[in-house]
């Protein structure tokens, strides 16, 4: 007999393995679903995409169940599957380069004294943002012109939120020394 951390309890000698392990299995479902909801929605997902890393995480857990004895905790293996499908889906999702972004990183504003310097600073801070590694041009673009969280931008680019926060002040940093340089 295995008993999981969850409840899950399975008699590997019993003739009805199969029968008796779908039954477990629908039992335990919901719990475990809502689990993968939950985590779905932890990690930055909508409503509606949670719902699909849920059924993902069931169709998964479902395709191997006859190996579920395997793990300790049914329900922490479908946070985890969960969390994956949630990075996942983050990581393919579309990250929007500079050349494509908004037009709304214009330098200047009402009070510039003529459209040439406005556009002067702008062809200079495209100059300058186009030299940014990659990461930091990202997390820039993302953090100044998308205005997303910290947390979102890690999930997104699957690091951890206090690497974001560096990637960022270095990207700044940088761009303040360049204007140093020049003025």
């Amino acid at each position: 007999m295995f008993t999981f951390g969850d409840g899950y309890r399975f008699n590997s000698k019993d003739e009805n393995r199969q029968s008796m392990e779908q039954s477990e299995f629908e039992r335990m479902a919901g719990n475990w679903r809502k689990r993968a909801y939950d985590t779905g929605l932890a990690y930055g997902a909508t409503e509606d995409e949670a719902d699909d890393i849920a059924q993902d995480t069931m169709l998964k857990l479902w395709a191997m169940r006859m190996e579920l004895d395997r793990y300790r905790s049914v329900e922490a293996l479908s946070m985890v599957m969960a969390r994956n499908l949630a990075i996942d889906m983050h990581r393919s999702q579309r990250t929007i380069r500079l050349d494509d972004a908004p037009s709304h990183l214009s330098v200047s504003d009402k009070w510039a004294d003529s459209d040439i310097i406005g556009r002067e600073e702008e062809q200079w801070l495209k100059e300058r943002l186009a030299q940014l590694p990659p990461r930091q041009h990202t997390v820039l673009v993302m953090r100044q012109v998308e205005h997303r969280t910290y947390e979102e931008i890690a999930s997104l680019l699957g690091i951890e939120a206090t690497s974001a926060k560096v990637l960022l002040s270095r990207a700044r940093k940088w761009l303040l020394e360049q204007l140093k340089n020049e003025n």
